[in-house]
């Protein structure tokens, strides 16, 4: 019997992305072999370049408030990787993912197919778990764009797309509407889909597929949405003339709250749950706040320009000076990203070495000089932290930003 270590070591012996798919063969082959567990439940499928994992935690919770048992498939993580895997907010054990890890290891051996990449064997051991726990519904994210994620061979009740913008380009496309096109990958015949993408070039691509499939295209309604009140740790809001509260906080957070509003209608839900639902969501590293010594750190993992423009957005509604850890990836629009938050950063200790393709720190403190702000470079990450607690005091903030992965060991730290 395979222990967690040997579980653990087996999925990390993948690399993240496999051998390059040109369909959801491989895939298909692999849910077979394990008589295709994602087929006994209910689901709902949500895409996007940002937003994915807010919509999907107010769905699930909203779910939950309605009695239901509810499993979640989302990345990247932030403590463990079981986080990636949970029903009703409780991750799988480790006993649970060994036992299925071994279950797709042997259908992996079975199917002949070498190719499969590190998300493909998660995938396979969440749908296994969630059939084995007989959830009601399963909220499912994909890993990257729609089309050829393997997490597209559910059919869902509910198709969201949460926004469309530059991520992942080099397999996504470098214009709009080829990266929409692969978020509407995940749009399926007569499923209705709850689609948050504003700009008129992706929003083309979202409806034309629609209509193709003759899938209900619902585009929530800002016109009918009013924000009563918003600061750094709360949004009120209504829509469609009924109040809503949110604990992450933010505009963004308003749109993303709109879609889970409108696929929990889709899915029957009683307005007294999606209210539940949404008040009871939170999530660690968006805009994270965390309070240790008399110290408020925000912990943030936006990584790329239209993340980065709304956590500025919601620290231009606080005065209080922010000093700032960054580390970005090179695979990631970084110069725009940085473009978008330095405005709104009294200093910034940059950082590099958290993860695999970091971008050096100098560069990021170099190109932050060059757009006119204070900057350094500091080798360790908790050296960073220190002398950003030192300078911000009990009257600022310390805040951690740039990659989810900067995030994960950052928190860590923070929490010790």
């Amino acid at each position: 019997m395979m222990t967690y270590e040997q579980a653990l070591g087996y999925v990390n012996g993948y690399t993240k992305s496999g051998e390059p798919m040109k369909d959801l063969v491989r895939f298909v082959i692999l849910m077979r072999l394990l008589d295709n567990p994602h087929t006994s439940f209910k689901s709902v499928h949500i895409a996007g370049t940002n937003g994915k994992g807010s919509t999907c935690e107010y769905i699930c919770n909203s779910l939950m408030s309605s009695g239901k048992t509810v499993g979640k498939f989302t990345s990247p993580y932030i403590t463990c990787i079981e986080e990636r895997i949970q029903v009703n907010n409780k991750h799988i054990s480790k006993p649970a993912f060994a036992i299925l890890c071994e279950q797709v290891k042997n259908a992996v051996e079975e199917s002949g197919i070498t190719g499969y990449s590190q998300f493909e064997i998660l995938t396979a051991i969440g749908f296994l778990y969630f059939s084995k726990e007989q959830v009601d519904y399963a909220v499912i994210e994909t890993g990257i764009g729609g089309t050829l994620d393997c997490t597209n061979v559910i059919t869902p009740l509910v198709s969201v797309i949460t926004s469309v913008d530059y991520d992942h380009t080099a397999l996504l496309g470098n214009t709009l509407p080829e990266i929409a096109s692969h978020k509407a990958g995940i749009i399926k015949p007569s499923v209705p889909c709850v689609s948050a993408v504003m700009q008129d070039s992706a929003g083309d691509v979202v409806d034309a597929k629609c209509k193709e499939f003759n899938s209900e295209h619902i585009i929530p309604d800002v016109s009918r949405m009013q924000i009563l009140h918003i600061d750094a740790g709360d949004v009120f809001f209504s829509y469609k003339g009924m109040n809503y509260h949110l604990i992450m906080s933010g505009k963004h957070q308003i749109m993303n709250a709109m879609c889970a509003i409108e696929a929990c209608k889709k899915l029957g839900l009683e307005y007294s749950h999606i209210f539940t639902g949404l008040e009871r969501s939170s999530l660690p590293a968006r805009m994270e706040m965390i309070r240790k010594d008399d110290v408020h750190y925000i912990v943030d993992g936006s990584h790329n320009p239209s993340a980065m423009k709304a956590a500025g957005e919601l620290l231009s509604l606080d005065k209080r000076p922010v000093y700032a850890v960054i580390g970005m990836l090179k695979s990631k629009d970084w110069q725009n990203a940085l473009k978008e938050i330095l405005p709104y950063l009294e200093e910034i200790a940059f950082v590099d070495n958290f993860a695999d393709g970091s971008v050096p720190g100098n560069a990021l403190m170099e190109f932050a000089i060059a757009n006119g702000c204070r900057a350094s470079y500091e080798s360790e990450l908790s050296v960073a932290l220190d002398k950003a607690q030192f300078k911000a005091g009990k009257s600022g903030y310390v805040m951690v930003t740039g990659s989810l992965y900067l995030a994960s060991v950052a928190r860590k730290l923070i929490k010790e």
